[in-house]
This record gives C-alpha cells, structure tokens and sequence, in this order.
C-alpha cells in the first residue's frame, strides 16, 4: 500500500466560553485535519492546532512543515512502521504537523488490520475515560461561577488554571475552596508563572484550605529545571512536568534528577504516537506516572490522545478540549459526552 497523497485543511471552531491561561486567551480552536490517502483507497486522518506560545507552532510554519517539506517526502513511500521514526526525523521541531502526519499513520496501519487506533496500541475491550475540566484564569468571583458551573455539569476532576501574583492566586484558591467538595480532586496549573519559592508558598496555602489537591502542573518556566526539582523537592503536592517534558529526552533529564513526579505526555508536544509511546515506557521505567493532555485541538488529535491512554493503562487525562467546543462535529472513532471519553459502539 503506497502513499498517494497528503492533503491539509483548517477547521475553526468556536468555544462555549473564551479559554483563559497565564500565557493566553482563546475563543476559538484554529485546527487543523490532515489526510493521508493510499493507493488502496484507504484514508488515514490526523490533526494539529498551532500553539505558539507552547510548541511555537503557527498557522503558517504548519502548512509549510506539512505540503513543502512532509508531503513531498512521504508521496510514494510504502504504508509501514519505518514511516514512524522517519516523519519523527525528517525535521527538527515542528511538533504538532509531525504529531499530525503520526496520527494519520497510526490510522492507516490500523484502519490496514481492520482496528482502532486503540486496538492496535494493545487495547481490548470498549474504554471509558473521565476527563477533567478547565476552569479558566479569572477574578475570583468569576472562578468560582465557573467552579460551581462545572460541578452541576458532573465533572468530578477540575483543572484549575492560575499564574499572576502569588497573593493574587492564593486568593483565587482560597475563593474556590469555599464551593468544592473534600472529595473532589482539584489539578492546579500555572503554565509556568511562578518563581520556585512562590510556587511552594502557593501549594502551601492550596493545602491548608483542604482542597483534595491532586498535582500542580508546569509551576515554573519549562526551561527552569532547577526550579521544577526545587518545587518538588519541596511541597507535598505531586509536580506534574508539561512544558517542560517535550521529548524522551527531556522526560529522561528530569526523572533522572527527580525534577517531577509525574509527566504530562501531549501529542503535539512529542510529535505523536510514535514519541508518546518512548515517553510512557521511558516513565514507567522510573516509576513515575503518566497524564495524557492536550492543547486546545479539535476531536481527531484528541482521539488518538484518548486512545493511546486506554491501550496503555493510563487513567489521568485532561482531554476537555472537544468539551468545551460550542457545536462540536465530531467524526472519530471516539464520543465526547459530559466529563466521559468512550470509544463509540
């Protein structure tokens, strides 16, 4: 089976509510679908969303990556595993159009033994995920409208968004505290806005409100490594590395320091399934736990992310993006409905 052509196209998709983080405000998802058709008439679909303030992807750098450097080199090749590690080769960075093309490979090699991707990553069985939702970066008030908002919707895992001043965001907390349940698990992430020190002050302060306080994600710059480990090595709360665990190689350098407890494996960060699957063998090996995430992408690359962790076992994801679309269209192999994920019958 030989690749014939690799076609790319934007589908926007506007949110039910503007998406708020220390690093950005979004009211719309800008993603990208990418299709990967054979000779055979089998089609293979993947998908990317420019993040640049994250992976540095834009708009521009992901046509270009895909139709005047991707493309031209996959044309014509054989439909097997090398085409793996050469589409995770054949540039540097540009992760998310190589996450893209890796998901419409993964599809195809699937779709060719009459499986999911799911399925062919070793799952057996159907899958239900919970996922998380985002409580967007606000005045405390609005935090907590949007806490209360999420909780009558069943949402049983909030990811709360903070990263301004440290008094500031001590108060956000202590704001929130007061409408959660004991029971309910509350994943705190600045995106990296805080200094070392501040951000044990905060996990401090998020303790003592009694908050089931599950994991503080990305507290410090991604490349302050020193001040991740300084973090963990400090605060009872479980450091969850993202921004700064993009490759194997980053996850090595911080489990290998005990920088974190815990890494956030994003498909548009790795560059796929392919890196993922290095990256959650990597962390097993150093007993740390894995959280599937993802940027605010549409359903396809969602999908594969959501698969993935079923077939490997994990069950911490903050996969909501496709949640908070206002009218999502939704043609994967995979349901969004409420806080569940869940491979349709």
């Amino acid at each position: 089976m030989k690749i014939t052509d690799v076609k790319i196209y934007p589908e926007d998709m506007p949110l039910k509510v503007p998406f708020v983080t220390a690093k950005r405000r979004l009211d719309v998802i800008r993603d990208y679908v990418l299709e990967i058709h054979t000779d055979e008439g089998l089609v293979g679909y993947g998908a990317c969303a420019p993040t640049p303030v994250i992976t540095g992807d834009t708009v521009g750098s992901i046509i270009y990556a895909v139709e005047e450097y991707i493309k031209p080199r996959l044309v014509g090749l054989e439909l097997d595993l090398s085409l793996l590690p050469f589409v995770r080769d054949c540039m540097e960075h540009n992760s998310s159009p190589k996450a893209a093309v890796d998901i419409a490979l993964y599809d195809l090699l699937s779709k060719k033994e009459g499986k999911t991707i799911y399925e062919y990553m070793g799952g057996k069985g159907d899958f239900c995920l919970k996922t998380d939702i985002t409580v967007s970066l606000g005045a405390p008030d609005v935090m907590i409208r949007d806490t209360k908002a999420a909780l009558e919707d069943g949402f049983d895992v909030l990811k709360v968004k903070l990263g301004t001043k440290p008094e500031e965001d001590i108060e956000r907390i202590k704001a929130i505290a007061t409408v959660i349940p004991k029971n309910v698990p509350v994943r705190l992430d600045a995106n990296q806005a805080w200094e070392a020190k501040d951000a044990v002050k905060i996990c401090e302060a998020a303790l003592e409100t009694g908050m089931n306080i599950e994991l503080v994600e990305q507290p410090v710059h991604y490349r302050d490594i020193d001040g991740l480990e300084y973090v963990t090595k400090n605060t009872a709360v479980p450091v969850l590395a993202d921004e700064s665990a993009f490759s194997y190689y980053d996850v090595k350098e911080i489990l290998k320091r005990g920088a974190a407890n815990m890494i956030n494996i994003k498909l548009m960060k790795c560059g796929g399934l392919f890196e993922a699957e290095r990256i959650h063998a990597l962390s097993s090996e150093y007993g740390a736990e894995c959280m599937l995430g993802c940027m605010m992408e549409g359903p396809w690359s969602v999908a594969a992310a959501a698969q993935f962790a079923a077939a490997k076992g994990i069950t911490k994801v903050d996969l909501d993006a496709p949640i908070l679309v206002k009218d999502l269209i939704n043609n994967t192999p995979v349901d969004f409905i409420n806080n569940e994920i869940k491979l349709k019958k």
